[in-house]
């Protein structure tokens, strides 16, 4: 931690001394926004019988979470509690299967009668902290790709509907001479801009909407332009596709039977 003001924990505050409490520049913020915390004196817990002077403000950091590191948090002195709770912190190269086991013997060999529990590496521990997030994004990310996918048949379907009742005038078109590119030109230049009215209103939604998720969103900002470049492209291309395709099998009929099936 991070002194910010005052003094951190030392070797003296022990079952002995004085309570003494360390907190947090959200703390301080939040409780005292236009006074000095330190010399304050508050109750650790809602059944002590003693109050414990605050005697340094450290920084903020990420303890619980990785979500804000704008917590208020209140930080004792392990001797100057009733229940000792100690975690241990080993960094190196170690063997995970074999941490757990090596820490126990360890720790009971100075007395057996001390319990070691929840082993865990610190993969695991950031994988924890974030699993409520992951699960929203994930679920985010299916709704999203059911969505792109039911937008995607829905263009290709509407594009090639109104160029399958632009047969009779594709017919025509070709029946009076003009060349299969520029008919496809025609077809191709509609569905353009088609998809280009389109994109303007789906990005304009989608900025309104991606700044009400912004509090699930992690490591992107809502406005992120790759994301939605890359969501205009993909939409794009199927429109295309959409005008591509049908508009290839049309100029291929007979124009003819062209006339004759409209």
């Amino acid at each position: 931690m991070s002194l910010v003001k005052g003094r951190l924990l030392d070797d003296f505050d022990t079952e002995m001394a004085p309570p003494v409490a360390v907190i947090n520049e959200s703390m301080a913020r939040t409780y005292w926004p236009n006074d000095d915390p330190l010399g304050k004196r508050l109750k650790l817990t809602t059944r002590a019988t003693e109050w414990a002077t605050i005697v340094g403000i450290v920084a903020d950091a990420r303890t619980e979470s990785l979500a804000t590191s704008s917590v208020p948090h209140l930080y004792a002195s392990l001797y100057q509690r009733e229940g000792k709770h100690l975690a241990i912190f080993l960094r190196g190269r170690l063997e995970t299967a074999a941490v757990g086991r090596a820490v126990r013997d360890h720790v009971q060999a100075l007395n057996s009668a001390l319990p070691v529990f929840g082993v865990r590496t610190l993969d695991e521990t950031l994988s924890a902290s974030l699993a409520v997030r992951r699960l929203s994004m994930e679920l985010i990310a299916l709704f999203a790709a059911t969505a792109l996918l039911l937008a995607a048949l829905g263009i290709y379907g509407v594009i090639s509907y109104m160029v399958g009742e632009r047969t009779h005038e594709i017919g025509v078109r070709l029946a009076l001479g003009a060349r299969p590119s520029d008919v496809m030109g025609i077809v191709m230049q509609q569905g353009i801009r088609l998809t280009l009215v389109g994109a303007a209103l789906g990005l304009a939604g989608s900025l309104i909407a991606s700044r009400a998720m912004a509090s699930l969103l992690v490591g992107v900002t809502p406005t992120d332009p790759l994301t939605f470049l890359a969501a205009a492209i993909v939409l794009a291309i199927v429109a295309m596709a959409g005008c591509y395709f049908p508009a290839r099998r049309a100029i291929r009929v007979d124009p003819i039977v062209a006339l004759k099936a409209s």
